[in-house]
């Protein structure tokens, strides 16, 4: 690259909603870049200035391949996106998707020269728990509950990232941490939770959430592609807001439940979903756990949405399909 040009990307996860609209957005600036679509499907439809290779990131030569294919495209920017929106029942595989095909990620890009990597993160690998601070920074100790393997499996890539960043300190690496995600089309294990007229609490609890609209997080994606930002940001709207208000904002029912109770009928869902434990799924809508956003906003700006207006446009665009 020369100065901060970007002209080939490559996106893993072509498939997952961020892929999708990512490479949408780069093509339609106005001197888009070119990209390589990485997935084990193509889409139904490529853009012109895109090009899509088949890959298995679990295969055991899948580091090698990766690399060649990244080699022979001479890219430049590499945006790791290729992670369960919603866990499988098979724990094993989405490990070996998720860290072991991460692992495969980052060995193929320090062998092919990649000068950039963009990877998509969690604020959940910090952890709910009752001890958090009012917002958790970048800084922070990760204390994922060990009983939730799909935020294990983030928890073991942000570590595989670091050791990976150590042993390549001249490679531009963006993590961003995430919260959960709300908008007019994104859909996910938490949207769908958030989905369902009756939504169910822990009884006693009313925790403080924070959201990040699908376009601001797109811009900040688009950005760390297209710019250096090394390090890593918790991108996040602003504010927080109780899950009551969320819920009477959306003419949503709450349904407090014990927490045994709930843990009981949780639980069985969860282990069958993605094998986590009860406390580990509910903690989530007990504990504080939000994320403080001031330096990924000064790193790329201010989100145009808020907390609540992210939620809103959640809201709206489901109250709009109820009249199609």
């Amino acid at each position: 690259m020369e100065g901060d040009s970007v002209t080939r990307v490559a996106v893993t996860g072509l498939g997952t909603f961020l892929g999708r609209q990512l490479v949408h957005r780069l093509s339609a600036r106005e001197d888009p870049p070119t990209v390589l679509g990485l997935d084990v499907k193509p889409p139904l439809r490529l853009l012109p200035n895109v090009t899509f290779h088949p890959i298995d990131l679990t295969e055991p030569l899948a580091a090698t391949r990766l690399a060649e294919v990244l080699q022979a495209h001479e890219i430049e920017v590499l945006v790791h996106l290729a992670f369960r929106a919603f866990p499988s029942r098979d724990v094993d595989a989405d490990h070996d998707l998720e860290t072991l095909g991460s692992s495969n990620v980052l060995e193929a890009c320090a062998e092919a020269g990649v000068r950039r990597l963009v990877i998509d993160s969690s604020t959940m690998v910090y952890g709910a728990r009752p001890d958090n601070p009012n917002f958790l920074e970048e800084t922070d100790e990760l204390r994922a509950d060990p009983g939730a393997p799909p935020v294990q499996n983030r928890l073991a890539v942000e570590h595989l990232v670091q050791s990976w960043r150590e042993r390549n300190p001249t490679v531009d690496c963006t993590v961003l941490r995430r919260c959960w995600v709300m908008g007019p089309a994104f859909f996910d294990a938490v949207v769908a939770l958030f989905d369902a007229d009756w939504v169910p609490t822990v009884l006693g609890y009313d925790p403080l959430l924070q959201f990040v609209h699908e376009d601001d997080l797109l811009y900040v994606f688009e950005r760390a592609t297209l710019e250096p930002h090394p390090g890593v940001f918790n991108v996040v709207g602003r504010g927080v807001v109780p899950l009551s208000s969320l819920l009477a904002n959306a003419g949503k029912w709450r349904l407090p439940v014990p927490q045994a109770w709930l843990s009981r009928a949780v639980g069985v869902a969860s282990m069958r979903a993605s094998g986590s434990s009860a406390d580990a799924l509910t903690d989530y809508l007990r504990f504080l756990w939000v994320a403080d956003g001031s330096r990924g906003w000064g790193e790329f700006g201010e989100p145009l949405y808020s907390t609540r207006e992210a939620w809103s446009a959640f809201v709206g665009a489901r109250r709009m399909r109820q009249h199609v």
